[in-house]
């Protein structure tokens, strides 16, 4: 996998730089790893309103910040303490405001998945300047940029229903290959509310050999 260029060095343009992604691992009765993205509350409600209008069975799971990533701090201001929470290199994420953001869940991937995903999560992460301690070790949260949270969806949302390990294996490497464009144009396939069958169509297209 390519190294980003430094226009996806850390967040969306869109956002000022903010990061717009984020990776959780959690224990227990929640075990494995869970991807985030982070959005304003307003393009949220706007994405769920396109949902409906297509007449998709696909619903948005909405939690707050600091529930999608719990080792934040937040202070009086709505300013958010990243410091227990992995980072891109070079800039550490505190300058932002929050309250009126939330968290949209994209997928968990627990047991055979969460070990079939976890060398594209390293590689993602390395090429990111961030420590995969963060989210291979005990509990913890990673945030991400753009692009790295965009390549992490497409295979996340490729990965979760696949049983063989094979497949899972195929499909986290075969993603991790994608180049950054690629990776975009899949995304941008599996998430549209008007287009259902966009996952089934990148899981055939990676597996269909096997």
């Amino acid at each position: 996998m390519s190294v980003e260029s430094e226009s996806f060095a850390y967040g969306s343009s869109m956002h000022g730089g903010r990061p717009t992604f984020a990776l959780t691992r959690r224990l227990g009765v929640d075990a494995g790893l869970t991807l985030y993205e982070l959005v304003p509350e307003d393009l949220a409600d706007g994405r769920q309103k396109r949902f409906r209008k297509a007449n998709s069975n696909h619903r948005l799971t909405r939690v707050a910040v600091t529930d999608a990533v719990p080792y934040v701090q937040e202070d009086p201001n709505g300013v958010f303490d990243f410091s227990e929470v992995g980072t891109p290199s070079g800039r550490t994420p505190s300058d932002w405001q929050w309250q009126d953001w939330c968290a949209l869940k994209i997928a968990t991937l627990s047991n055979s998945r969460q070990q079939a995903v976890q060398r594209l999560v390293r590689d993602v992460l390395d090429d990111s300047g961030i420590n995969v301690d963060f989210v291979t070790r005990g509990e913890g949260s990673a945030i991400l940029s753009e692009g790295a949270g965009i390549r992490l969806t497409t295979a996340f949302l490729a990965m979760k229903r696949l049983q063989k390990y094979e497949k899972l294996t195929t499909v986290a490497d075969s993603i991790t290959r994608m180049s950054i464009e690629e990776c975009y144009y899949w995304h941008a396939k599996c998430r549209s509310p008007t287009n259902p069958n966009g996952v089934k169509a990148l899981r055939t297209l990676l597996t269909a050999h096997l």
